[in-house]
């Protein structure tokens, strides 16, 4: 789930270079499983010049959190380019029944990415390799990526490769046009959205042998321009899980404090 919002390779990192700065935003979303909301998320995306920082916070909510309490907090800073961004660093953070989860991805800007994990991958399960690693961007970095890429050539379409420093898929857009959305109480926002196919493509890092869900995840992502001049965000994302069928919603964006 984490992956789509998360969600040579990498095709369509085509970030233009920002002429302004502009204020920083906050976006919020919840995710429901059988209309019931699981889990929340919060990203603030502060970007330009020649730079962003992207940091997020997500925690299981509802009847869910009284029988399964995660917290992941996760930040990620780099550098936007004529043609493309180059993640710096990737820190997150995830606690769990009780347990912490740590990550940090370095990016000394030769394609190779430097993985700290705390604590180390169980042995038994199949790590990426370098090869499979190299050129790939951290999960809020390629969620930045589509963004640009959707808000500039106006249309979804690529194929962006991510690394969360245990697990390696690939996130494959393409387009399925124009949807004019009617106010309605699930959504604050009214209008146009650009509406993608999304596909999850698992490569490494997964243990084939314990985990039965599919190698493949499909769904779609409605992306929307809250600001000339701003990347695209998802205002809907629906996709199946091991958790069943899962539908995102944007519930508010506003201007950081």
């Amino acid at each position: 789930m984490l992956a789509l919002l998360s969600w040579p390779v990498v095709a369509a990192q085509q970030a233009a270079a920002p002429s302004t700065v502009l204020a920083p935003l906050v976006a919020r979303y919840e995710a429901y499983v059988a209309g019931f909301p699981v889990v929340a998320f919060d990203f603030r995306l502060d970007e330009g010049g020649r730079g962003y920082a992207l940091s997020g916070q997500v925690r299981t909510v509802g009847l869910l959190r009284l029988f399964y309490r995660l917290d992941l907090q996760t930040e990620s800073q780099g550098t936007v380019g004529l043609g493309d961004l180059q993640p710096l660093f990737h820190e997150q953070t995830l606690r769990a029944r009780g347990k912490d989860r740590k990550a940090r991805l370095d990016y000394p800007g030769d394609g190779t990415v430097l993985t700290s994990l705390v604590p180390a991958e169980d042995p038994g399960r199949p790590k990426p390799t370098l090869q499979q690693i190299a050129h790939t961007l951290d999960p809020l970095t390629a969620l930045l990526a589509m963004g640009h890429a959707v808000a500039q050539r106006e249309q979804c379409e690529g194929r962006f490769a991510v690394f969360d420093g245990r697990r390696r898929y690939d996130i494959v857009l393409s387009d399925d046009g124009v949807e004019r959305l009617a106010p309605s109480p699930a959504a604050e926002y009214a209008g146009e959205a650009r509406r993608c196919a999304a596909v999850a493509v698992k490569i490494a890092g997964f243990s084939w042998d314990q985990d039965y869900s599919p190698h493949t995840n499909e769904g779609r992502v409605w992306f929307v321009m809250p600001r000339a001049g701003a990347p695209a965000l998802p205002l809907r994302i629906d996709f199946g899980s091991s958790w069943g069928f899962i539908t995102v919603r944007m519930t508010g964006l506003d201007p950081a404090p």
